[in-house]
């Protein structure tokens, strides 16, 4: 049976800046975000694919959803993009998921990076001082087919250890959506509650 808490990136060569359509996304896994405390589906579905390209030496990953409308009235880098739509990534290089990464990007390709030291719920310290050097990003919403694709590119400058085969690290991968229903919160590993800071909670990335 396939593990759910386990996603396998593979390794394989990618275009410097791959569109959403690229056919390369068809070799990645797909994996579906849930509503983040129940873990049921959610209103609008959100598929997310990764793959990395160690010649290149990054992380590549796709974000895909269904959007009926784009709530963001945000308009420079590491504003509170958490407060309206957004994508996010939090990720732990090994085992050490007490303190991670946190990446977001808007509808409208802003960015927000920091890291998170969490001591306990409730209890966590953001440091905004950390930028990713070269992290690019391509994302738009398709009005034609309501749709939104946000496409990432993470060099491995970004952290302490490039992956490597055989290594695995902690993640979640979250969606906030904003319209006339509310706001949605989604999650690729439900946290039981509607917060994205649950570390315990995170997946793993596993690198094949």
């Amino acid at each position: 049976m396939p593990d759910d808490n386990c996603y396998i990136c593979i390794e394989t060569l990618v275009p410097p800046m791959p569109d959403a359509g690229d056919p390369l996304w068809e070799k990645a896994p797909k994996a579906e975000l849930h509503e983040v405390v129940s873990g049921k589906t959610p209103f609008l579905a959100t598929e997310f694919r990764l793959v990395r390209d160690d010649s290149q030496g990054a992380l590549f990953l796709r974000f895909l959803a269904e959007d009926d409308e784009v709530r963001s009235t945000f308009r420079l880098n590491d504003e509170c993009l958490y407060r309206q739509d957004v994508f996010e990534l939090f990720i732990a290089e090994k085992d050490n998921e007490r303190g991670y990464y946190e990446i977001e990007v808007s509808p409208y390709d802003l960015h927000f990076t920091g890291t998170v030291l969490y001591k306990g719920p409730g209890q966590l310290k953001l440091d905004m001082d950390w930028d990713i050097p070269g992290f690019m990003t391509r994302t738009g919403f398709h009005r034609e087919n309501y749709q939104t694709g946000s496409v990432w590119r993470i060099p491995y400058a970004a952290f302490l250890n490039p992956p490597r085969t055989g290594a695995e690290w902690r993640a979640n991968l979250f969606r906030i959506d904003h319209s006339r229903r509310g706001e949605e919160l989604q999650a690729w590993q439900a946290t039981g509650e509607a917060n994205f800071h649950v570390p315990e909670r995170f997946g793993r990335i596993c690198f094949s």
